[in-house]
């Protein structure tokens, strides 16, 4: 298991079982860090209030979507908002302290 915290402001993840720890240092990881936690890309909504009529298929938050047209940047403070707002969730590890 791992559990999203934060140091100095950035998001951090915990391995539950053993405290490492891996800090997120750049913003473009946030989409896909977000996403281990829960957030959905596909489920997020416009600035106008609508869905994305490709459910933002075609990129993984650190690209602009071809769908939509919303930069990247979109994508990665929402992630960001998101992972600020769920400090103290757990999750599987997806493979952030899997030895290979």
């Amino acid at each position: 298991m791992i559990r999203l915290d934060t140091a100095d402001g950035l998001p951090l993840i915990v391995n539950v079982d053993d405290g490492r720890s891996i800090l997120v240092q750049t913003d473009y990881d946030y989409p896909g860090v977000a996403s281990t936690f829960g957030w959905s890309l596909p489920a997020l909504v416009l600035p106008d209030g609508t869905l994305c009529p490709s459910d933002h298929d075609g990129t993984d938050g650190s690209i602009q979507c071809p769908g939509c047209g919303q930069p990247a940047s979109y994508f990665i403070e929402a992630a960001g908002a998101y992972l600020r707002d769920e400090v103290g969730a757990t999750a599987q590890d997806s493979g952030y302290f899997t030895v290979t």
